[in-house]
């Protein structure tokens, strides 16, 4: 049936109205360098995230008070609320430093 409109050169008169497909690449800037998908290992009660929920972390963002931020902190990631408190008790020598700001959580319900 498709040929057929090809053929005739048809269009429906509605085709101005039809919606752009959903990209979630596109929606989320997954395809930016600095735009990453990550998953979480275990429940975090306090942050309310659950294992297995995806996060979509952005490096090239600031943080601000209250963020959630994925950091290094002796080697090992991990989660938490954004404090320039927090931040002046890193050890850079030690290897700690904030990896990314999340944007986004992704969370799958079955």
């Amino acid at each position: 049936m498709s040929d057929f409109y090809q053929i005739t050169g048809f269009q429906s008169p509605c085709s101005e109205y039809r919606e752009k497909g959903l990209s979630l690449d596109e929606r989320y800037q997954l395809t930016n360098p600095s735009v990453f998908l990550v998953e979480v290992s275990s429940d975090a009660h306090g942050l309310g995230l659950r294992a297995q929920d995806k996060l979509i972390i952005d490096r090239a963002l600031k943080p601000k008070e209250g963020d959630l931020v994925l950091m290094v902190l002796s080697g090992e990631f991990k989660l938490e609320r954004y404090s320039i408190q927090r931040l002046k008790m890193q050890d850079p020598e030690g290897g700690d430093f904030l990896w990314g700001v999340v944007t986004t959580l992704l969370r799958d319900y079955r």
